[in-house]
């Protein structure tokens, strides 16, 4: 009896694993790829790759991931709906007053983009004070340009004089985050 269990159990094997061959010969392909040492710029730049571009069927295959976060995007990989997601657009939290954050609205006056700091004039309801604020800027800073529904994002050296802005200072009184709605 031991020894029919044994040849049944090794058939039954044999079955599962020639017909998991079968089903993956059927999902896949032997492909020829050839590598040339390519170099991918973004705005000028070497963009660094993981993994090495190549081309098949004269067309080039670079990392999507490399060259996504090359132009500051953001991708997710969906492993359960295979999707992969880019995004172009980083946002960033909304003011915690809990954490020692604070919002600040007003109209940008002067800009020292070596200090990075901003001076602004603040602008606040008719029952309020208003007052000048020169404002430090963190390195990280995420800056926000906004029209209607469309959204992109800016680097510090693209404020200037004159814009409206909403801002999030951090406890330690740097701003972290700009948003200038126009």
């Amino acid at each position: 009896m031991k020894k029919n269990y044994r040849i049944l159990l090794f058939f039954a094997l044999m079955f599962l694993i020639s017909s998991l061959t079968v089903f993956s010969a059927e999902n896949s392909e032997d492909i020829k790829v050839f590598f040339r040492n390519i170099k991918v710029l973004v705005d000028g730049k070497e963009a660094r790759l993981e993994n090495e571009p190549f081309i098949y069927k004269d067309r080039v295959y670079v990392s999507l991931r490399a060259v996504s976060e090359s132009l500051n995007s953001t991708v997710l990989w969906d492993s359960e709906k295979n999707i992969v997601s880019i995004s172009t657009f980083k946002d960033f939290s909304d003011t915690n007053p809990l954490e020692g954050e604070k919002f600040i609205y007003g109209e940008i006056l002067s800009i020292d983009k070596e200090k990075r700091t901003i001076h602004i004039y603040q602008h606040i309801d008719d029952n309020s004070i208003y007052e000048e604020l020169n404002l430090k800027v963190a390195e990280n800073v995420t800056i926000i340009m906004q029209r209607n529904d469309k959204k992109m994002n800016i680097d510090f050296k693209n404020l200037k004089i004159g814009d409206v802005v909403g801002m999030v200072m951090n406890k330690e009184n740097k701003v972290r985050g700009i948003i200038i709605d126009i």
